[in-house]
């Protein structure tokens, strides 16, 4: 059987084509097509099963059961196994997810949340957004679709947030540091450092040196560039360990930025100082239960943070849950 096409529609319908299309993508209030016309075009996608029915199928029922998740990068662990846990949540109540990766551009997101809104028509979406605060869903048009934010908070946005003790883990983790008798203990931060969860591990880290009389200076916040992890991290180990050859701790604010360290003291330069320096992580990854260094890590409830925001937005979604939400989960710290 021939699939239906958009021509077939208009053939049928007697609209043409580039009008069917803008109620299909969601822009039909924006070029003035009226309520009636839109149901007839929708309906008509319902009822020839024309392939992007699951427009015909929101208007119908309100829903179109998928929900958005945009996070900084896929590729990371710790977003990885959130929208593993996301995804099955929902696919138990008949969800699908859709899931995208900003990259930590502001623009690529703005992008990716009006695609999804506009274009998806998604029922709501979870986010771990890169924006500096929250003026951009401050506005109308984005406060109509329930968002959850997630890993961050926004300042300026009274929003709904799932988020992790950052300050808590970083401040217990560079304790245990000082406990070993660490004394110049070098932070490897990253980029954009307006990031709430960076911003709160840098504070955790600094209260914690400050307290024991460890500090030294803010030269020992280096930060790394998001793009360019494997040059910058051996470029800033290379330099810090010139400058300061008694730094006895490397703590790496994400897995990333540590994977990226275990592998640039592999470089002959600064590979005499592995064996003396003790290794540290916000984040826990498989990674380091195989390397021959015992990292000390701080692990975040991944699966509690999918589960807590999946049915917090569905809640939303569905009108049972009307006020403002900050879960704050505690993270546990893993000595090997």
């Amino acid at each position: 059987m021939k699939r239906l096409q958009l021509e077939d529609l208009s053939k049928q319908l007697g609209y043409s084509k580039t009008l069917i299309s803008m109620v299909l993508n969601g822009k039909a209030d924006q070029y003035g097509i009226s309520k009636k016309t839109q149901a007839i075009v929708m309906d008509a996608v319902a009822k020839l099963d024309y392939t992007p029915n699951k427009f015909a199928k929101a208007l119908r029922t309100g829903k179109s059961n998928f929900i958005g998740l945009i996070v900084a990068d896929i590729s990371n662990p710790f977003y990885s196994t959130i929208a593993k846990n996301i995804e099955s949540t929902l696919f138990d109540r008949g969800y699908n997810l859709m899931v995208c990766s900003s990259n930590e551009d502001e623009e690529r997101e703005k992008k990716l949340i009006d695609m999804m809104i506009n274009q998806q028509g998604v029922d709501g979406i979870i986010i771990a957004s890169t924006f500096k605060n929250g003026d951009f869903f401050n506005n109308a048009r984005y406060s109509r679709t329930p968002i959850v934010f997630i890993d961050r908070i926004l300042p300026l946005h009274n929003g709904n947030f799932v988020v992790t003790d950052n300050y808590g883990g970083s401040r217990e983790i560079v304790e245990a540091l000082i406990k070993k008798d660490c004394k110049k203990i070098l932070c490897l931060s990253i980029t954009p450092s307006h990031i709430s969860t960076i911003d709160d591990r840098i504070k955790g880290y600094t209260d914690a040196v400050q307290k024991q009389g460890t500090n030294n200076g803010e030269d020992f916040v280096v930060p790394i560039n998001f793009n360019n992890i494997p040059d910058d991290t051996l470029g800033a180990l290379k330099k810090m360990f010139f400058l300061h050859p008694d730094i006895d701790a490397v703590y790496s604010l994400n897995n990333h930025l540590a994977s990226a360290v275990l592998k640039a003291f592999k470089d002959k330069a600064i590979n005499k100082y592995y064996d003396k320096v003790h290794m540290a992580c916000f984040d826990d990854i498989e990674l380091f239960n195989l390397v021959d260094k015992p990292v000390l890590s701080v692990s975040q409830p991944v699966n509690d943070i999918g589960t807590n925001a999946t049915l917090l937005a569905l809640d939303i979604i569905d009108g049972k849950h009307t006020n403002k939400s900050m879960i704050v989960l505690p993270t546990s710290l893993i000595v090997r």
